[in-house]
């Protein structure tokens, strides 16, 4: 099967031409985040203990609901 590399595939949208900068720049702010992370361990507990409120609060949003829809 022979792909044209400057056209794509036939019925494929093409690749935005400024994607490399774009993964470019989320990498960096992922290294970045991952280096203050890395210096402030405080950081990561808050986001952690975070993560599970507003999990916690989903499910007991969603168990209200279903409560409710059951009479």
């Amino acid at each position: 099967m022979d792909i044209k590399l400057n056209r794509g595939m036939p019925g494929m949208p093409s690749l935005p031409p400024n994607l490399p900068v774009i993964l470019m720049v989320l990498g960096a702010m992922c290294a970045g985040f991952g280096l203050l992370l890395l210096f402030n361990e405080w950081l990561l507990r808050w986001l952690v203990a975070g993560i599970f409120i507003v999990i916690g609060a989903l499910l007991f949003l969603t168990a209200m609901r279903a409560r409710r829809m059951l009479g």
